[in-house]
């Protein structure tokens, strides 16, 4: 007889397992291939909305300053030999509002002015629904699908722009956008009209923020040198690539984080395929034992549980690459609804579908390595025994194994590095680690753990707790195994918590670091601080208001210019209210060093990247102006936002006047009174607010907005990382088969003593459910160690608030695996009730 038919053979003798073994690597698989597919749907959007973006302009040009450039630098740019078209962008935050009425609705939006009809030239909105815009209907606007979508708007819907001239009619959705080009921008939460509309609509003409141009079909450096010579305003010259590097800057880290819930969830797999493979080498010993009295070899032993391996691989992988298109579809269509991440489409990448098949053959195959070697080294006189114990002690049963999950962690590394989705290798490839290791661990704690774990179930259950805790002895390696890739799906889910969490509060912290006294009003465009002081003022129940006076500089060195962001903040309102977390020197002196002058706080991220120290003097200055020595007077773990990713350096209010002629602000601090309460306080901030048409801001509004991208990716990890406890609960079910298929006499002595069908069930269910909760102990233990690496290993830089447990997701989830086990072992307890007593006391091992 052939080998392969053996092999096959014994698959098709237990299908329930093989079904399960397949089950729970396609699983495995369509967790990494929805991320491989979700990761290339990410990397087509960004390619995409640039594209869309930029349209045929082939360079971007971005003023330098707050106030834009003037309507005759964009004139003299069109002027301009060779130039095909100038497309100007003027920008604003607003607050923009539905009909008056029970249902009104208020947002804060940023509202793009475009030339409709130069625009048009250089690219045109993908619409989903209705028309563009036209230059000769003012009131026309346009907005984002998935921000209609999410807020109930549609075409004809009218928007109100708050502060508004008298007069001035509402804006009519005349088109809605898809997610790319201008509708990219801001999450989503914007809205374009015609330039000239928002210039009429207030009492000040919006700044133009950026010009597009389009210099014909071959452009020359002389040519964009002869335009960039005509600007007489600071600007930055941004190239497709530039604005790609934006948008890719936002999403960083997606698919690294996903593909290693992906990789949790194919290690569970191999653990299921192991034990799968195991238990049919088990059963099969005395056949085993029989083809080697024959003169089987045992290379040809090997190859028969080797093939066995092959096909589960095979038709799991294969199986796997299908679900995981129809995950990452459901996968794609949640993150361009919430906007967490930036996807379109549904691409499917050969490369990565090949990918994620050859990699869960690999585990497959990696798995099937202990219970092929255990064949290949049975001996005929020991398999033909009647019964046979292993002479072998745990810690040589389980040396293969753990080679196999090491190569396991490795391939999913390689994996990470081959797609190059800048995942932080050492925190990763650390959690896969301990998560193996602690998988492989659980067969050396489960006697002692199942003893106390198991008492409470001995308590409640009497008799069939005791016996169920009992039966979890028999085969330690077996259970264990079973219990740790529970532990490992488990411990993930644990993990990501603890770490999002800890992101929490970071988030809180930053927030509530910038923002004294809790509330702030930013408006649209800088407004002269004398002029507008006494509107701030006149909030009621406000004790200051303290304008933040932010303009662009640039960092001089010695390798040359950097553009960077200032603000000038007044240093008693942050120090008298707890603002800024400062590291490098006390706050006293810190605060001290910028009320004498001279003195600059340099945000965390930019002193890490360039090394600037305490002590060391800055060079800044305006473009075109001289620069001014400033002394680092501490380092400030979160800075104000700004243009830059690292946040703005810090001056003094007196010096952001004095020293580099600031005037107006744009972000005003809000500090109230000691006896006014926060919800009357923050009312009266916003009545201010709406009356300067601007933008309300305060600290828990802030860190809601900041977490909820965090929270809407956490529920899709969570669900990542809930297809491994799905995996290992498949395991435990298998694993029961198994043991109740050993105890067929055992099972039925009971049941002839009087035990009944109820009570052999509450044995069965009881030995699942006390597995579940040790799986969920030992994940407490083993997802906080893992929210440690990470946190500690620089996964994130929004993780430096330390790691904070979440105590009742650690409740949940001890109940959660205790409970998705009990539901594991309904089936086996069912098959262990519906033995036949008489034949079952025939049976012989």
């Amino acid at each position: 007889m052939r080998l392969g038919t053996l092999a096959w053979r014994g698959l098709l003798a237990s299908r329930l397992r093989t079904a399960l073994a397949v089950i729970g690597i396609a699983l495995g698989v369509a967790a990494v291939t929805g991320t491989i597919v979700a990761g290339s749907a990410s990397e087509q959007a960004l390619e995409s909305a640039t594209t869309s973006l930029l349209g045929r302009a082939d360079v971007r040009l971005r003023a330098f300053a707050d106030e834009g450039f003037g309507p005759r630098t964009v004139q003299a740019i069109r002027e301009q030999p060779g130039v095909v078209a100038a497309a100007p962008v003027s920008e604003r935050r607003l607050t923009v509002s539905t009909a008056p009425g029970e249902d009104e609705r208020v947002f804060t939006l940023l509202v793009l002015g475009i030339d409709p009809d130069v625009d048009a030239t250089i690219r045109r909105p993908s619409l989903t629904e209705g028309i563009a815009l036209s230059a000769d209907s003012p009131t026309d606007a346009l907005v984002p699908a998935s921000w209609a979508a999410r807020n109930g708007r549609g075409v004809g819907d009218t928007l109100l722009i708050s502060g508004r001239r008298e007069g001035m009619p509402g804006l009519r959705i005349v088109g809605l956008m898809d997610d790319t080009g201008l509708a990219a921008l801001e999450g989503g939460n914007l809205i374009v009209v015609a330039r000239s509309t928002l210039d009429s609509a207030l009492a000040e003409p919006s700044p133009i923020r950026y010009v597009d141009l389009d210099l014909g079909p071959a452009p020359t450096k002389e040519q964009i040198e002869a335009v960039e010579d005509t600007l007489t305003e600071p600007f930055v010259a941004e190239t497709p690539a530039d604005v790609a590097a934006q948008f890719a800057s936002a999403q960083e880290g997606f698919v690294g984080v996903a593909l290693l819930f992906g990789a949790v969830s194919l290690v569970v797999g191999s653990f299921l395929v192991g034990n799968a493979l195991a238990m049919t080498v088990g059963e099969r010993t005395r056949e085993l034992g029989l083809l080697r009295a024959a003169g089987t070899t045992s290379r040809q032993v090997l190859g028969i549980v080797v093939r066995q391996a092959l096909a589960l691989g095979i038709l799991g992988s294969a199986l796997g690459v299908v679900a995981g298109i129809v995950l990452a579809t459901l996968m794609i269509n949640f993150l361009a609804t919430t906007r967490a991440v930036l996807v379109v489409g549904l691409p499917l990448p050969i490369g990565g579908l090949l990918a994620a098949f050859l990699l869960g053959l690999l585990v497959t195959l990696l798995g099937a390595v202990l219970p092929a070697m255990r064949a290949a080294r049975l001996s005929p006189l020991d398999a033909l025994r009647p019964a046979r114990r292993g002479d072998r002690g745990l810690s040589d049963r389980l040396r293969p194994l753990v080679f196999a999950e090491v190569l396991v962690v490795l391939a999913g590394l390689a994996l990470v590095a081959f797609l190059d989705v800048g995942a932080a290798i050492v925190p990763v490839a650390l959690s896969l680690a301990l998560l193996v290791g602690g998988a492989v661990a659980a067969a050396y704690v489960l006697e002692p753990l199942g003893r106390i774990i198991g008492r409470p179930f001995e308590w409640f259950f009497g008799a069939q707790g005791l016996l169920g805790r009992a039966n979890l002895s028999r085969d330690r390696t077996r259970t264990g195994l079973t219990v740790g890739a529970m532990m490992i799906g488990l411990a993930a889910v644990v993990a990501l918590g603890t770490v999002a969490e800890s992101a929490r509060v970071a988030t809180d912290r930053r927030v509530a670091s910038i923002l004294p006294g809790g509330n702030a009003i930013r408006s649209g465009v800088p407004l002269d601080a004398e002029a507008f002081r006494e509107s701030f003022e006149a909030t009621p129940g406000l004790a200051v208001a303290s304008p933040v006076f932010e303009l662009p500089v640039v960092r001089v060195t010695a390798e040359g210019q950097e553009e960077a962001a200032l603000a000038g903040i007044d240093p008693n309102v942050f120090a008298d209210h707890d603002g800024l977390l400062i590291t490098g020197a006390s706050r006293d002196d810190a605060f001290a060093a910028l009320r004498d002058g001279g003195a600059v706080l340099v945000p965390q991220a930019l002193a890490d990247r360039a090394g600037i120290e305490v002590g060391e003097t800055l060079s800044l200055g305006i473009p075109g102006d001289p620069t001014h020595d400033l002394r680092v007077a501490g380092i400030v773990r979160y800075s104000l936002p700004a243009r830059t990713d690292e946040g703005a350096l810090l001056v003094s209010s007196a010096d952001a006047r004095e020293q580099f002629g600031a005037t107006a602000a744009s972000l005003w601090i809000m500090v109230p009174q000691a006896d006014v309460a926060p919800t009357v306080f923050a009312a009266a901030v916003r009545e201010t607010a709406v009356q300067l048409a601007a933008e309300p801001l305060t600290v828990r509004d802030l860190a809601g907005e900041l977490s909820s991208t965090l929270d809407r990716l956490i529920g899709l990890f969570d669900v990542l990382a809930l297809i491994a406890v799905v995996i290992g609960a498949l395991g435990i079910v298998n694993t029961l088969a198994i043991g109740i298929n050993e105890r067929v006499r055992e099972i039925a002595i009971l049941r002839s003593q009087g035990m009944t069908v109820g009570q052999v069930q509450a044995m069965v269910v009881t030995e699942a459910a006390i597995m579940g909760a040790i799986a969920g102990v030992l994940a407490l233990v083993g997802g906080i160690v893992v929210a440690f690496a990470l946190v500690g290993g620089g996964a994130s830089s929004d993780l430096d608030a330390g790691v904070q447990l979440p105590w009742p997701l650690l409740i949940t989830v001890v109940l959660v695996g205790t409970g998705v086990a009990a539901l594991a072992g309904l089936y086996p307890a069912r098959v262990a009730a519906s033995m036949p007593i008489v034949p079952s006391l025939k049976h012989f091992e």
